[in-house]
């Protein structure tokens, strides 16, 4: 998402994605179109891909990390402003976060600090290095499920004390680095896939292996819910594949779907996508004022859920177009180019 690398139109396609997805779920969290738990398709849709969005936010993130190697004064400064950033997103949603919340970008910006260690497996270790490490996080996330803590919204975005704090920057919040390093971790591997020509994600064994087991395994898992009578996915509830936390089930099927989406964005160029794909995080920021000011509408006059949708489409729909005339008419006045200005300098 903020790494310093020459423009590629399906990377700025899948940034694009990535950042409708996540305004998508934000609407769709504050203007609620379900009550309770909805076993429906179009609930199950708006959950899967709301689910899919932080997953490929991270990896692009990974992705783009791997393929600029900044350097220590430049990952400082970076990860610096992520945690500006992040504190920001804060300020604008008080309906949803605290002052202090750790979130996706506290997360990148933890990210930024620790890559080189990324790095260093990927490049200097094999891939059986990758395996092991993907393999011990899983086994830990099953043999000891209370180390991420409850899904418990009050106790994620807890920010009372350093302790605490902590606590959800590294393992119990909304987005702590383990387990989602491992999606930084996959974006590192895909950029390191990557064909020098036409740096494009081959469709070879290995990722026609990884999606085809990663698809068994959600077909699988939904048939198992429906014949048990249990939720097949919901962010806290329990449920086959829960968010908060984001258990090994959850991963499996998030990685799947990045890992599609990916293919299918490469492989069909959506460039209409590409100018919200380059102010992303200017996007990610921004989006929430207006959800902030605007949060009691629903309550207040009594949306369906029918209506709910369609606000929550309407309004993810339109950064489109507001990310485009942004470009067109302030296209020196966004969250990156102030970033990529500052890491010149330095």
């Amino acid at each position: 998402m903020m790494s310093q690398t020459s423009r590629i139109i399906h990377i700025d396609s899948l940034r694009g994605v990535a950042v409708l997805l996540m305004v998508m779920v934000h609407s769709a969290a504050t203007w609620n179109p379900f009550d309770g738990d909805q076993e429906t398709i179009l609930a199950y849709t708006v959950s899967g891909l709301g689910g899919l969005a932080a997953p490929l936010f991270v990896t692009l993130f990974g992705w783009g990390m791997l393929r600029s190697k900044p350097k220590f004064k430049a990952r400082i400064f970076q990860a610096t402003f992520l945690i500006f950033c992040q504190i920001l997103v804060n300020v604008f949603s008080p309906h949803l976060f605290n002052t202090l919340t750790p979130g996706i970008l506290s997360l990148m910006a933890l990210l930024t600090i620790i890559f080189p260690l990324v790095e260093y497996i990927l490049v200097k270790m094999n891939s059986y290095a990758v395996a092991i490490i993907v393999v011990t996080s899983l086994l830990i996330q099953i043999l000891i499920p209370e180390i991420q803590g409850t899904g418990e919204w009050g106790e994620r975005v807890n920010d009372n004390s350093f302790t605490i704090i902590l606590s959800n920057l590294l393992l119990t919040g909304t987005y702590p680095l383990f387990p989602w390093f491992l999606f930084a971790v996959f974006g590192a591997t895909i950029s390191t896939f990557n064909s020098k020509q036409d740096k494009t994600l081959p469709l070879n064994r290995t990722s026609i292996f990884l999606l085809t087991s990663g698809t068994l395994f959600c077909i699988l898992s939904f048939f198992i819910a429906q014949y048990n009578d249990k939720l097949w996915a919901h962010p806290t509830s329990d449920a086959y594949l829960t968010f908060f936390p984001s258990n090994p089930a959850f991963l499996i099927a998030a990685t799947t779907g990045v890992l599609l989406i990916w293919l299918l964005v490469q492989h069909f160029t959506l460039p209409f996508l590409s100018s919200i794909g380059k102010m992303s995080l200017t996007v990610y920021v921004a989006h929430f004022i207006p959800l902030s000011l605007m949060h009691k509408l629903e309550t207040e006059y009594q949306w369906s859920v029918g209506l709910s949708a369609s606000i929550v489409m309407l309004y993810t729909l339109i950064w489109m177009p507001i990310s485009l005339l942004w470009l067109i008419y302030l296209p020196r006045f966004n969250l990156e180019k102030l970033l990529s200005a500052a890491r010149k300098s330095l």
